[in-house]
């Protein structure tokens, strides 16, 4: 992203020696077994199940506890301060974000020690306990993308965590597979819930702690005395990163409004026209069959943007995301070939969101107060989510009792989530035909080429099939001279 106003600096962090340069690389690989493993439990079908079947919470209650995250990234302003003032990332990081994956086990101790408390008490408490943690690791994580950015080298950055995202989403699908097929074994028994989230607290904190041999480095503090207002000021002093931020807010919007209520329609019983689809089921169809997709893909995405930059391959993708979700406006029970369709579909082409946003927060965004802007993104982000999420809470609640009285003559088959992914389509299409022309990301790839590079990287990858296209492709040269 272009530096208008605040002048890009060298500072020499110290650096890594090429054989403690390989070792840091092959931890922050292995260690995202482990906290990919916990993501997929506290964010997939096991949370969606756990609070609609379980804790039967209504839409609106839902919502509210699927915001709690979202809405403590706040305190990433506070860890990026901290950051800038010492000039160090990983204490903060080992501690507190530790501490939040093992926060966990407190939502684990819900069907155990309340057991007997009212569903209001229970639903309180999860809420509470998510909230704080969340609260912690965006504390204690504010720093994590600058000191990542020191280590990792520019010319590999998007191929490293496209690999990185691939062996995490492995992790997702065998843990997720494994803990779908106990909560039905076992019918959602709380204790069952309390076993599944004990343990993802524990892989969670494995994962951090698999940093402790990777060493800090030290960067300048800030001895400017810079009050924590003027730092938050900051970044908005640059219109391209003020530009980049409104995009992502309303794209976010969309994508939150939409993403968690997918869930829902498809556990939702026949009778109010949802799918009906046990745990294992909609794990399977919304969470292992896109993230195979996205582990087979992620690399190649990553790989267009090291070639491309982030600005055609976040085009690229986000224009697939407008036009993937309309399958969704059509869904109807018994259509299971079709959420099978588009989840593989989606898989495909959502990394490139993905990778182009990884990308910016390691390598995009201005190395001095890294963190802040970083903070500030990512408080952005959060907000938009909290607020998507609320967004689809309020419209499926208000749909769910005023759908067949304002629209009467619509099929028998449409449910109340229907208008609520039209919603979200319709705001993600606006925000790409509005907001993202006018993003000035690095890059000077056309859209076009996009596919191309993609696909060239999945032949190269495919033993055999890359060396027949690349014999075609002489031959045809030959021939064209």
């Amino acid at each position: 992203m272009p530096n208008e106003e605040t002048p890009r600096v060298s500072i020499a962090y110290g650096g890594f020696k090429p054989g403690e340069l390989r070792r840091a690389l092959w931890l922050i690989l292995i260690a995202w077994f482990f906290g990919a493993s916990f993501s997929g439990i506290v964010s997939g079908a096991a949370i969606i199940s756990f609070l609609t079947k379980y804790l039967k919470t209504n839409d609106l209650q839902f919502a509210l506890i699927m915001a709690a995250g979202p809405v403590a990234v706040a305190f990433q302003f506070l860890g990026s301060f901290v950051t800038e003032r010492t000039g160090r990332t990983k204490v903060n990081f080992l501690i507190f974000v530790t501490l939040h994956r093992l926060l966990w086990i407190g939502v684990a101790l819900v069907p155990i020690c309340l057991m007997h408390a009212t569903s209001t008490v229970q639903i309180w408490a999860v809420g509470i306990i998510i909230f704080l943690s969340a609260a912690i690791a965006n504390y204690g994580g504010a720093g994590w993308p600058t000191w990542m950015s020191e280590i990792i080298p520019r010319s590999l950055a998007g191929r490293f965590f496209g690999i990185r995202s691939s062996l995490g989403m492995v992790a997702m699908v065998v843990i997720g597979t494994a803990v779908s097929y106990l909560l039905d074994r076992f019918d959602g028994q709380g204790w069952m819930y309390a076993l599944v989230f004990a343990v993802a607290g524990i892989m969670g904190a494995v994962d951090i702690l698999s940093f402790l041999p990777i060493r800090d480095l030290q960067r300048p503090p800030d001895t400017t005395g810079t009050p924590l207002l003027s730092l938050l000021v900051l970044p908005w002093k640059e219109v391209g990163f003020r530009n980049y931020l409104f995009y992502m807010f309303i794209a976010w919007i969309s994508y939150n409004c939409m993403g968690p209520f997918v869930g829902r329609y498809c556990m939702d019983a026949v009778k109010n026209q949802g799918m009906a689809m046990n745990v294992s089921m909609t794990n399977i169809v919304l969470f292992v069959v896109p993230i195979l997709a996205m582990a087979v893909f992620s690399p190649f995405w990553g790989r267009a943007v090291d070639k491309l930059g982030p600005r055609s391959v976040l085009a690229a993708s986000s224009l697939m995301a407008v036009i993937v979700p309309l399958g969704w406006l059509f869904m109807r029970p018994g259509w299971f070939w079709q959420v099978v369709v588009l989840s593989i579909i989606g898989g495909i082409t959502w990394p490139g969101v993905d990778q182009a946003t990884v990308f910016m927060q390691i390598k995009g965004f201005p190395q001095q107060y890294n963190s802040v802007f970083n903070a500030t993104f990512l408080v952005v982000s959060g907000i938009a989510g909290t607020v998507g999420i609320f967004i689809g809470g309020l419209l499926a609640t208000f749909w769910q009792h005023n759908l067949h009285y304002l629209a009467p003559y619509l099929p028998v088959w449409v449910s109340h989530y229907h208008p609520v992914f039209a919603t979200a389509i319709v705001v993600r299409l606006a925000a790409l035909v509005f907001l993202f022309p006018r993003l000035r990301l690095p890059g000077q790839g056309r859209l076009a080429q996009v596919p191309g590079v993609v696909l060239d990287g999945l032949i190269d990858a495919t033993p055999g099939i890359g060396d027949l296209v690349r014999i075609w492709r002489r031959r045809t040269q030959k021939m064209s001279a």
